[in-house]
């Protein structure tokens, strides 16, 4: 977990923990390691991030799972750490050695990095959110024509749609985010933006998205559909729509 932030030269998807800046950094697990890898990060790396939360130094820090498989050589496992801001990052305050010290063993005995390589990194920050508690994510990766714009109207015409769902619990989804990309960016670039729903069943998951007709019995679909432009905006559609499993969250202890 330590390269989590040292590419950091400059600067899903965790509820109650959310900060304004994530680090998203995506590994490609072998399936005879799973195990192995997802012990070593949550026994011992996950009392880092724990440490360093206690301190103030991070506000929160996760490991997902994918589930499915997208491509052969695609990543299936990603962490998420969150920080309050770009000035409260400060890399070498989270690995000082009373923080490594938590793990109760030496790091190089538990590293993960050798057998589960990075495959690439993002950083992230958040625009928009519906908080909520979930376990299972579907995020949606996308490469608008313009990035402002879907933005402006994810943020004036989609939030509210599923806050209005979520408060009512007629959909199962419990939670929505928009997180944008601050690099890196240019030409090759897989996705500028995502978007997140979050759920607490995989039943919920997989319901909201199997196909069924809308239901418009007091109107908000049909409003929501005269307003958007995202036709316009994101011609194709997303670029992926992924699921995300829950591993493991870290959070700072609740304010007594």
């Amino acid at each position: 977990m330590k390269n989590v932030l040292i590419l950091f030269a400059g600067l899903i998807f965790t509820v109650g923990s959310f900060g304004q800046v994530a680090y998203m950094q995506y590994r490609k697990v072998p399936a005879d390691r799973e195990g192995e890898f997802v012990e070593k990060e949550t026994k011992y790396w996950s009392k880092v991030a724990k440490s360093a939360i206690d301190k103030g130094q991070m506000t929160g820090w996760s490991l997902w799972r994918k589930v499915g498989i997208t491509e052969v050589d695609a990543p299936n496992y990603v962490f998420v750490n969150n920080f309050e801001s770009v000035d409260k990052i400060d890399q070498s305050a989270i690995w000082s050695e009373s923080n490594m010290k938590t793990m109760g063993i030496t790091p190089g005995l538990v590293e993960t990095n050798s057998f589960a390589p990075v495959t690439f990194d993002y950083w992230m920050q958040l625009e928009d959110t519906v908080q909520g508690e979930y376990k299972y994510a579907v995020v949606n990766y996308a490469m608008p024509e313009n990035r402002g714009a879907f933005i402006e109207e994810n943020k004036t015409l989609w939030k509210p749609f599923h806050e209005k769902n979520i408060k009512a619990g007629t959909m199962g989804i419990s939670s929505w985010g928009m997180m944008s990309v601050i690099t890196p960016t240019g030409n090759k670039s897989r996705f500028s933006v995502m978007t997140w729903d979050g759920f607490n069943k995989m039943s919920d998951m997989l319901k909201y998205l199997s196909y069924s007709a809308p239901d418009n019995s007091d109107g908000t679909w049909n409003e929501v559909l005269s307003k958007t432009k995202m036709g316009e905006i994101l011609p194709k559609g997303f670029e992926y729509s992924i699921i995300y499993e829950l591993v493991m969250r870290v959070s700072a202890e609740p304010k007594k």
